[in-house]
């Protein structure tokens, strides 16, 4: 007990005696990492100039970081490329010597395959709730180009502000707000709309697009097109909830069908065929055929999941 409050005594006394050193090492190492996030987002044709028509799959990795976290830099990519080829070295590693040459080539691939995948899915999750909140979008960017004497910049900048109940709307927008601000030449602006028009990736967004460039290059009024646009958005709403039918079953069996079916594996093996726990284990990722078969699971349970997400929902579009 003696030993107990020394050693509680010491600690106290060594926190007090080292509390400004380390608030200030604390500060300094926040900084660092705020700094070296921040240049994490920098874009990379303002870092090199980049040319990506001699480089299309770095650019497109650059553009997915940049769509789905918000990450546009080379560095970016770099690490991203990095951690990849990490996670297939480890796999490669692991799974040397368990199962057979093929069966380590799939599960490494299918491993390296998994950061663009989630990239992907991420993706496509912010393209459909983006595409939801069309209405709201075009209903706000209309009040506002109309309220700011058809000035799109000043419309766009405000709505990216003002906007509510559409946090995907308004994440894109302020994005494009900052972008125009930072790079207002015609090169820079098509940029950031091409970006825009990625992140939605339906065909009222191609026209929005389309209308904004009108509006910001050439100075068009795009009042009535807007107006059309919310329209044939609100109708398209209407049809989209009438015709929309959930397969809720379908999607409860995809989901835990695999963990209830190896739980009942497990219980079935201890239970009637007398093994114990360790022996299973064993067996199971101890000799080529379990992990073989258990690798071969993963897989196919990973890409239902994928499936499932891609096909479950659908984005609002006309």
């Amino acid at each position: 007990m003696i030993v107990i409050i020394m050693l509680g005594l010491f600690s106290l006394g060594l926190y007090v005696a080292t509390y400004d050193f380390m608030a200030e090492l604390y500060g300094e190492i926040r900084e660092a990492i705020m700094k070296f996030y921040e240049a994490l987002k920098e874009d990379s044709y303002l870092e090199k100039k980049r040319d990506s028509r001699q480089d299309p799959i770095w650019e497109h990795l650059r553009i997915m970081l940049k769509l789905t976290i918000g990450l546009g830099s080379d560095r970016a990519v770099n690490i991203f490329a990095i951690f990849t080829g990490l996670l297939g070295a480890g796999m490669l590693l692991i799974m040397s010597g368990r199962m057979s040459s093929s069966m380590v080539l799939i599960a490494t691939l299918a491993v390296m395959i998994l950061p663009y995948g989630i990239l992907v899915l991420r993706l496509n999750k912010l393209r459909i709730t983006g595409s939801q909140e069309g209405e709201i979008l075009l209903t706000e960017l209309l009040d506002n180009y109309k309220i700011n004497f058809f000035n799109m910049q000043k419309a766009i900048e405000v709505t990216a502000l003002t906007i509510e109940d559409a946090h995907v709307s308004k994440e894109l927008l302020f994005n494009l707000s900052k972008g125009i601000n930072r790079n207002g030449t015609e090169k820079g602006i098509r940029r950031y709309l091409r970006e825009f028009q990625l992140s939605l990736n339906t065909s009222w967004g191609n026209i929005l697009v389309h209308n904004m460039e009108f509006a910001l290059i050439s100075g068009i009024e795009v009042t009535e097109a807007l107006s059309d646009l919310a329209d044939t958005i609100t109708k398209a709403r209407k049809v989209t909830e009438y015709a929309k039918r959930e397969g809720n079953e379908a999607k409860l069996i995809l989901k835990y069908l695999f963990p209830a079916a190896y739980g009942l594996t497990l219980l079935g093996a201890i239970k009637y065929f007398d093994l114990t726990w360790a022996e299973f284990f064993r067996y199971q990722f101890e000799t080529e055929v379990g992990v073989t078969w258990f690798t071969i699971s993963l897989i196919l349970y990973a890409a239902g999941l994928l499936l499932k997400e891609f096909l479950s929902k659908s984005k609002l579009d006309f």
